[in-house]
């Protein structure tokens, strides 16, 4: 699936972060005519992210799954386009700080292995993927029922949104 979405954060605060987290270990590999490849690896987890930094743009890429990350500026905001699995989305350890700027069920996902390179919502996308999980379950024999909580990202899942709710501002905003 491949998704674009705009985000609070502006790429100075991104890359201080991924250069000066606690959360992970960072080592800057290459930092040469502006570009800087700077590899992060969880303490906790045998896992790692390669993070390209340029000046108008980060690209994440992680090690395990190759899920791909591009955070860029267009125009005065940044935006996040996410190439992975849909249960991926903004659930990996070693992510700097991505909040959507909107709801990010209306984000159109611009290609996927459901509907091919047909634009549709997030929140239409979810559906459809749950109806096929619960199509092989039924047709493929097997035994278990229900959503099994890694079938959906829990940043996104549908049952956990309510959709007249207004989030409170954060301190920084």
């Amino acid at each position: 699936m491949r998704i674009h979405f705009e985000i609070k954060e502006k790429l100075p605060e991104i890359i201080e972060e991924i250069l000066h987290s606690e959360r992970w270990s960072t080592l800057v590999k290459e930092d040469i005519s502006g570009r800087k490849l700077v590899v992060i690896r969880d303490p906790s987890y045998a896992s790692e992210a390669t993070v390209e930094i340029y000046a108008r743009e980060i690209t994440i890429k992680t090690a395990w799954s190759n899920y791909t990350y591009r955070l860029f500026v267009l125009g005065s905001n940044v935006w996040c386009e996410y190439n992975g699995a849909y249960r991926g989305l903004l659930e990996q350890n070693l992510l700097p700080s991505i909040t959507p700027k909107e709801g990010l069920l209306e984000s159109e996902v611009l290609s996927s292995s459901l509907y091919g390179q047909e634009k549709r919502k997030l929140r239409e996308y979810a559906e459809d993927n749950l109806k096929l999980k619960k199509f092989r379950r039924e047709n493929f024999n097997e035994n278990r029922t229900g959503v099994a909580p890694f079938d959906h990202p829990k940043r996104v899942y549908d049952e956990f949104i309510k959709e007249d709710y207004v989030a409170p501002l954060s301190e920084k905003e």
